[in-house]
């Protein structure tokens, strides 16, 4: 029994460790290009809070600069809202930003 708790925290301690943002839509409609996704409790920091920076859009060698962010606070997420300007086709795009200083990234 002490073996599969220890297994247990093990496997939780990996899995917030290796926490990932996760795509929730990609919409290049209304004139702007918007990307929302969330993230885990567990990239917040030691006061709950979470700061998100230097977010940019790459995308057919382009690079692209967000115009606009909004973050919605849930109990075990938070959905970010980005926007940027329309952009004329998505191929290959990757959303870059950081997180509480650390370097995250999504495949869009």
């Amino acid at each position: 029994m002490k073996k599969a708790i220890s297994f247990l925290a093990v496997l939780l301690i990996a899995a917030t460790a290796f926490a990932t943002p996760r795509l929730v839509s990609f919409s290049n409609k209304g004139g702007k290009t918007t990307v929302v996704f969330t993230l885990s409790v567990d990239d917040r920091d030691s006061s709950n809070g979470l700061g998100i920076d230097k977010i940019v859009l790459e995308c057919n060698g382009k690079t692209y600069t967000a115009q606009h962010v909004d973050a919605k606070f849930g109990k075990n997420t938070t959905t970010v809202t980005v926007k940027f300007k329309k952009i004329p086709q998505s191929k290959n795009g990757r959303l870059k930003f950081k997180v509480n200083g650390m370097d995250k990234c999504i495949n869009l």
